[in-house]
């Protein structure tokens, strides 16, 4: 029933917005990029005949409910298609891709459906721009409001709320893209697995269990900064050491955990020349676990750990939050539903957790059964130009994807 041809053609077509002369993309959320690659995906759902739907903050929704019983709840599919800086093709724009083919070969088929299906492309779910990740989604499940549109600023010190401004929409009235909780029947989303297991274990599809969630802060040192060759040893208070202590620090707690990762994804030095002691550093610091316990005790170890060292090597400093989200179990019955239907097809699968964070761990209390499936990526490399799948087992995938959102919305 897909199309393989028309959707390999059409996820060709998206991904060369923001493309980069040397391989991958650039897309960020609220860029010209991403504008470009919205108004693509705009015109595809209009050319397929789906009712759209654009909300104040920028999720795009494509509706098809022809022959639908009244007052049913949407069986919905999902993701993002904005990127990190040097990303690839596939993280999140393929999922948003394959929903659109689901969809179109449903409709095309004329399958009578009891719910009607949404597909839904959520805006700014990477955090390279505005540090705080899944933004779109968490603003539909009510995790994210209006003060946090203001507060949260790109490096040029542009507030979210100013680019969602200028890019045409209207966050002031954020409360009207808030759904309703339980308002939806399902969510399902498809996504590259940004991780090596499936590739190493030879299989096409995975079928997510659970998502990790992140901790994320931003560590402002401050230090002093000295002439680097007139300022003793004994007497420099160098916040860039401080920082390095911290770092490794991050990474000797998470290394205790089972399942934990820490990452400190930037350290900016100022005023950042070499022939003066750092006077001040930020650190951008990201916790994950898929155990709640757990990733709560990895941040209060390395606050306390911060805590106890600006005492021993006499630096000040402050904590900025950025996000504070709770890992989350997917839905049995996604996770039998999907297994199920890859096995009608011969498909063999997978059972692994996400160790990274997607929009489906925010639709749990909006949708009474949440599933993700994955696809091996080359190399379990994600984040990076070179970024790359076999696009059969996105076909694979898809042909899953499809049958079981015929399912849900027939239950």
């Amino acid at each position: 029933m897909i199309n393989f041809k028309r959707f390999e053609a059409n996820f060709n077509a998206i991904s060369r917005f923001g493309a980069l002369k040397g391989g991958g993309l650039t897309r960020l959320a609220f860029s010209k990029e991403d504008l470009e690659a919205r108004n693509f995906l705009v015109n595809l759902i209009e050319e397929n005949g789906f009712k759209l739907k654009i909300d104040n903050v920028g999720n795009i929704y494509a509706i098809y409910d022809d022959g639908c019983e009244p007052g049913e709840k949407p069986v919905c599919v999902g993701s993002h298609i904005d990127s990190v800086p040097n990303g690839g093709f596939y993280d999140g724009t393929l999922g948003v891709m394959a929903g659109l083919e689901a969809l179109t070969s449903i409709k095309e088929a004329g399958i009578k459906l009891k719910r009607p299906l949404w597909l839904i492309n959520f805006c700014c779910e990477e955090s390279s721009r505005f540090k705080t990740a899944t933004i779109g989604s968490k603003i539909i499940s009510g995790k994210l409001g209006l003060q946090r549109l203001h507060e949260l600023k790109d490096e040029d010190g542009i507030s979210l709320f100013e680019a969602m401004s200028k890019f045409g929409l209207d966050p002031q009235n954020l409360n009207d893209s808030i759904l309703k909780e339980h308002s939806l029947h399902s969510y399902l989303e498809l996504h590259i697995e940004q991780g090596p297991v499936l590739e190493r274990s030879d299989i096409s599809v995975g079928v997510v269990s659970g998502i990790a969630a992140p901790i994320r802060f931003e560590i402002i040192i401050h230090g002093k900064a000295d002439h680097s060759g007139a300022t003793p040893m004994n007497m420099r208070n160098d916040a860039l050491l401080a920082a390095s202590h911290i770092i490794i620090a991050a990474n000797k707690f998470a290394k205790s955990k089972k399942t934990a990762v820490a990452t400190v994804g930037y350290a900016h030095a100022k005023p950042g020349v070499l022939n003066v002691v750092p006077g001040e550093v930020r650190l951008g610091v990201d916790l994950r676990d898929i155990d709640k316990a757990s990733l709560n005790e990895l941040n209060n170890e390395l606050r306390n750990f911060i805590n106890e060292l600006s005492s021993e090597l006499k630096f000040s400093y402050e904590i900025r939050e950025l996000s504070s989200d709770e890992p989350v179990k997917l839905s049995e019955h996604a996770i039998n539903l999907l297994t199920q239907e890859a096995a009608k097809l011969g498909i063999k699968t997978l059972t692994l957790p996400s160790g990274a964070g997607h929009d489906a761990m925010n639709l749990t209390k909006l949708a009474s059964s949440v599933g993700m499936l994955f696809i091996p990526c080359v190399g379990g490399i994600s984040h990076n130009i070179a970024e790359a799948i076999n696009f059969d087992d996105a076909f694979k995938a898809t042909q899953i994807l499809t049958n079981a959102l015929i399912k849900l919305s027939n239950e």
